[in-house]
């Protein structure tokens, strides 16, 4: 049987640039028509909370997944984690409440399901190395610290003054994008000649449409942080959305496939 499923990353909740929760509520009507929602990371912001110390962020990111989970008990979630998201403390997090909601789950690595691939994408500015991605995320995890007043003021201004897009669009251009992911896929055995037709992944916060690049399709769906777009994906996936909450649920630190 065929789900529909919807794809979504780089919500920047937590932090006062994002508007985030405007578009969440645009996408109830569509939730509803959905099986599964794939949260592709850094939903949450620890960098950038208002909400305080990581203690009060943490609890804060908990009460939107529950709130969102309550309103959509018909849904699937998954939780892919990113680079502003991958916390001690929110994996912890994400860990409890998978024990306790059976329709909820989370992993670390990229989710490959059918002929799609998920992941958060930040491989492009850590390097496609092994070990590159855990270095790279230990920066935001280990040497966590909240913002300053001034910091925050200073980020006010450059993203009031929509500059803030400038430098992925020079950096993360799509010819670019493409041709490292593949590669990176290429070295992890997910091609499209091993079955992966489509990819999703968010980090560049710069929206594509189905990009073609070595036989595959790649696709993002922007941001919401303020005068970003953000462009939903959707997608189909013959699979049991239940095996995939269940073994995830158990092993959510290892990568994993589903086929038919």
């Amino acid at each position: 049987m065929t789900s529909r499923g919807l794809f979504i990353s780089d919500l920047h909740l937590l932090s006062r640039r994002s508007i985030a929760q405007s578009h969440w509520q645009q996408l109830i009507p569509e939730l509803g028509k959905s099986d599964l929602l794939i949260l592709g990371g850094d939903i949450f912001d620890f960098r950038w909370s208002t909400h305080g110390d990581l203690i009060r962020s943490t609890q804060a990111a908990k009460q939107w997944l529950q709130a969102a989970i309550e309103v959509n008990q018909h849904l699937r979630i998954v939780y892919l984690l990113g680079n502003h998201d991958c916390l001690p403390s929110m994996q912890g997090m994400l860990q409890t409440l998978a024990t306790e909601v059976p329709q909820f789950c989370w992993t670390e690595q990229h989710l490959a399901m059918d002929q799609c691939l998920f992941l958060h994408g930040d491989v492009l500015d850590a390097g496609l190395e092994p070990d590159a991605l855990a270095a790279y995320r230990s920066k935001f995890s280990d040497k966590h610290r909240e913002r300053g007043d001034f910091a925050h003021r200073m980020y006010d201004l450059v993203v009031a003054s929509r500059i803030h897009g400038v430098p992925s669009k020079l950096i993360h251009r799509p010819t670019r994008v493409t041709k490292r992911l593949s590669q990176y896929l290429e070295s992890l055995h997910l091609t499209a000649e091993q079955g992966i037709r489509e990819v999703y992944f968010g980090h560049t916060h710069q929206p594509l449409s189905g990009v073609s690049f070595n036989d595959q399709l790649f696709f993002n769906p922007g941001s919401g942080i303020r005068h970003l777009p953000f462009l939903p994906r959707r997608f189909e996936l013959d699979i049991d959305l239940d095996q995939v909450v269940e073994q995830l649920t158990a092993k959510p630190t290892e990568p994993q496939r589903f086929t038919r």
